[in-house]
């Protein structure tokens, strides 16, 4: 199962870091505009895709800004030492 999970997150976890945040930033503005959809039309179709297609595309854009934050701070702590 670890095998397995690390050869799916591969690809994720070799991407170069600017490549990575631009991808996060798409992904939030994509989510924001599920968002803005949902406020303008605020009918129960926008509002359904906004609280569970937006939210889960705006999650996988936080979680990749948070892990490359992370693996950028470990970065420089290695090379400090």
């Amino acid at each position: 199962m670890k095998r397995l999970v690390k050869r799916l997150l591969r690809p994720v976890l070799e991407i170069r870091t600017t490549t990575a945040l631009a991808i996060a930033c798409v992904l939030t503005l994509i989510a924001l505009g599920f968002m803005v959809w949902s406020m303008a039309v605020p009918t129960p179709l926008p509002v359904m895709l906004a609280m569970t297609v937006g939210q889960g595309i705006g999650t996988i854009a936080f979680a990749l800004y948070i892990y490359v934050v992370i693996r950028e701070i470990r970065r420089e702590r290695r090379q400090r030492s």
